[in-house]
């Protein structure tokens, strides 16, 4: 049973692992937000705001990938329903766009949340 069970978590993982790599190379925002990560981190380190700010920071922006991702797959399966102009298609891609919209600004007011707190009440 435990063997079962792994196999299934190294098949989802392999999917997983295959519609990154997916996204990495055919998404230009996906790859922002990759690059982005790295940055955020580093930030992070520097300004050292605590554990806690630091993983609300963290996982803040894996949403907006992880939105980014729901967000390009919506747009896969649209486009394969039809290429031709659709007043509905386009409603749900504008609505897909705006979850990462609406990621992107909880995250800035996160960050402006984390700033006042750091210059304001120190690194504690």
């Amino acid at each position: 049973m435990l063997q079962a069970y792994l196999r299934q978590v190294i098949n989802a993982s392999q999917y997983s692992f295959a519609g990154l790599r997916r996204a990495f190379r055919t998404e230009k925002a996906f790859q922002l937000e990759v690059y982005t990560l790295p940055a955020i981190t580093l930030l992070l380190l520097i300004l050292q705001p605590g554990a806690g700010w630091s993983a609300a920071a963290i996982i803040g922006w894996l949403a907006v990938m992880a939105a980014e991702l729901l967000n390009s797959s919506l747009e896969e399966a649209f486009d394969l329903i039809s290429l031709e102009r659709n007043e509905h298609i386009k409603d749900g891609k504008d609505m897909a766009s705006a979850a990462i919209f609406v990621m992107c600004a909880g995250n800035g007011f996160l960050w402006v949340c984390l700033l006042y707190h750091i210059f304001t009440k120190g690194h504690a």
